[in-house]
């Protein structure tokens, strides 16, 4: 079995949210036994590392060289569908189609489903919208947050979804939208990935090790920002706890002046939790899922949190709802005075992430059915 699969962002390495969210489902059908090819729309520069990383991972790999002027926005407020869109992706797919016998076709983000209106009848096509982009702008903006990256509008994403088969909405409070907005089928497919629960660890240090792995996207160094407004006025937390952060986010500009402990780019995530006591997430407002609290639940960890961080995860683990970050940080401070509730804390995290999987599965077999061997 064949699927095409397109995507404006590449799948290596997984240091962003989106890219992790790309290579997780490829690489999750790879093992299901169906074979990619993988046009990635150079929406990014591209390392030769990054290539051939890539070249090595998938069966197939086209590239569409990087062209920073290709973006555009045709409104004042937001875009149309299309701006973002690279006609070569199109090109390269009806060359394909035209070679190889696709049997699923799929699209990355509504803004790169263009060239599935050129996909032959019969083929199954499948649009991964990853986020809710229409009016995305205003709730950024709700949110307290800047509009950046792309925002379009309801019609405008409605045309998106009609050109698919399948719109697959990455958590539920999305689906209920789309479902709104077009007559198409709707699937939840959020973020599988094995579990690796890590070995149980006992905080014993002078302080709770706590860490934030993220990249540095807008909406994470806007949580890293309330997390230290609400701390800088809590001196008693950082008698308690080491806050320590990783990922592109501990070099980006607000980090700098904070007290905190800094690794940046760290090789192994699995090694920077397994050293970490409890992991944060301390997101405000935003859409999509928040990948990075589905891959601190897979490697078994404590997991602080707030609602916005765990949209789309079913959970009643009270450390999993925090409505404010006043609010996280005295849990924090609770758990660092307490530790013996981290052990709990992690194994209500195990079950809520098994329920999780256990969901995704079963999606994943209704519309991808395993075909033989893992790749």
């Amino acid at each position: 079995m064949q699927i095409l699969v397109t995507s404006p962002i590449p799948s290596h390495p997984q240091n962003h949210g989106n890219r992790a969210r790309v290579y997780t489902l490829c690489r999750t059908l790879q093992k299901r036994g169906y074979e990619i090819h993988f046009i990635y729309g150079g929406l990014e520069g591209l390392t030769e590392e990054q290539e051939l990383a890539m070249r090595r991972t998938w069966e197939h790999v086209y590239i569409v060289p990087h062209n920073p002027a290709f973006k555009k926005k045709s409104r004042r407020h937001h875009h149309l569908i299309d701006d973002w869109y690279v006609p070569e992706v199109g090109e390269i797919a009806k060359r394909i189609l035209n070679i190889w016998k696709i049997d699923i076709c799929l699209a990355n983000y509504v803004w790169f489903s263009r060239w599935l209106e050129d996909v032959p009848a019969g083929i199954p096509k499948y649009l991964d919208t990853h986020d809710m982009f229409a009016d995305r702008h205003k709730s950024l903006k709700n949110d307290g947050l800047e509009a950046s990256w792309y925002s379009t509008s309801v019609r405008e994403e409605t045309k998106a979804l009609r050109r698919a088969d399948t719109v697959l909405a990455i958590q539920s409070q999305e689906a209920e939208v789309f479902r709104s907005m077009s007559e198409r089928s709707v699937a939840v497919v959020g973020h599988y990935m094995p579990s690796s629960f890590l070995p149980a660890r006992t905080a014993t240090g002078p302080k709770l090790k706590a860490g934030y792995l993220a990249s540095n996207n807008p909406i994470n160094q806007f949580a890293l920002e309330a997390l230290w407004q609400e701390i800088s006025i809590r001196p008693d937390i950082l008698e308690h706890v080491e806050i320590e952060l990783a990922g592109a986010v501990s070099t980006s500009a607000p980090a700098q002046n904070m007290p905190f402990t800094k690794h940046g780019f760290v090789e192994s995530p699995e090694a920077f939790y397994q050293d970490m006591d409890i992991i944060l997430n301390p997101n405000l407002g935003g859409t999509g899922l928040k990948i990075k609290s589905v891959e601190a639940l897979a490697y078994g960890k404590a997991l602080i949190a707030t609602k916005d961080a765990m949209a789309g995860i079913k959970t009643s683990a009270e450390h999993h709802n925090h409505d404010t970050i006043a609010s996280l940080c005295e849990g924090l401070l609770d758990l660092a005075q307490n530790r013996e509730k981290l052990a709990a804390l992690a194994l209500d995290g195990q079950d809520v992430f098994t329920a999780y999987q256990k969901e995704q599965q079963a999606t994943l077999d209704a519309l991808f059915p395993v075909k033989g061997e893992t790749a």
